[in-house]
């Protein structure tokens, strides 16, 4: 017996190539000498559906869902995250005193060290609008000008 994924594909083809029902049937029938879809067997599904490509059918992949993650995992910091963070601490001119990154974050995120990519997130939020206010640091050397 044909499956179900190939009944939706024959169809979606047929679709697209804008068959309507009496149509369909009539390429089924004369592709397998079957008149109904369903009694199809899998390999004269196969047959109709390169049938149907053949006649200029789009056969696509469909896209993986997108991973959503159950709420009780908890993905690490980031490379990126780290470099970012490493970033905002020059600009501001903190990098000679490493207890002011340390105290800014465990003021943030209740711990001295960045774990997890909610707590990077807003440890970087925090880092970025301290930057904005603080305009006129110089990266490097953290002298004002």
């Amino acid at each position: 017996m044909i499956t179900e994924g190939q009944i939706k594909l024959i169809w979606v083809l047929a679709r697209q190539l804008g068959m309507d029902s009496d149509k369909l049937h009539d390429l089924v029938f004369g592709v397998t000498g079957q008149e109904s879809i369903k009694a199809l067997t899998v390999m004269e599904g196969k047959d109709v559906i390169e049938a149907l490509a053949r006649a200029g059918g789009k056969i696509t992949k469909k896209r993986k869902p997108r991973r959503d993650l159950p709420l009780n995992v908890v993905e690490m910091i980031t490379p990126k995250q780290a470099r970012l963070i490493k970033y905002l601490e020059k600009k501001l001119g903190w990098q000679g005193n490493p207890e002011r990154l340390k105290g800014f974050i465990k003021r943030i995120i209740k711990r001295e060290v960045v774990r997890t990519k909610q707590e990077a997130i807003r440890v970087i939020e925090g880092l970025k609008s301290m930057a904005e206010r603080e305009p006129n640091k110089e990266v490097g050397n953290g002298v004002s000008v």
